[in-house]
């Protein structure tokens, strides 16, 4: 090989220097920042279908032991809930309804507990009001020990 040969391998071999870095950066940061937000959504879902579960259940144990299941102390219960896992403000409704006459011993009452979750990042983009969201729903049956009077 001659001398001219071996400093034109030397010179094209410098061009390429320091291109790995930027190329994982920009990898990095393109591949990183989706599957971020892909965890703080599953992990918000997680703790809302929780929340949802927890206030069915609560508001189906209220209605089966209480002769008029107030619905502001099911809806109190339900905010809890969700303040525990950190879903404050989350827009939920409960309807009760009853297998058999409602209130005897032995009859079922079934609590059905709807929220919608924002998906993170767009209510900051579009408004709560308008920005994309998940329903999730969970129902719990609870029978009436005692009877009422």
């Amino acid at each position: 090989m001659t001398e001219p040969e071996r400093d034109q391998g030397v010179a094209s071999g410098d061009a390429d220097e320091g291109t790995a870095v930027i190329e994982f950066i920009f990898a990095s940061i393109v591949l990183l920042i989706p599957v971020i937000y892909l965890m703080l959504t599953l992990s918000q879902l997680q703790a809302a279908s929780y929340a949802t579960t927890s206030a069915a259940m609560s508001a189906s144990r209220i209605a089966a032991r209480d002769a008029n299941p107030s619905e502001a102390r099911a809806h109190a219960v339900a905010e809890m809930h969700f303040a525990d896992f950190g879903l404050r403000d989350a827009p939920t409704s409960i309807t009760y309804s009853c297998a058999g006459p409602c209130g005897q011993a032995g009859s079922l009452v079934t609590a059905r507990v709807e929220t919608k979750v924002s998906l993170p990042g767009f209510p900051l983009l579009f408004g709560s009001d308008r920005s994309p969201h998940i329903t999730l729903r969970a129902n719990h049956t609870d029978v009436v020990a005692t009877g009422r009077q």
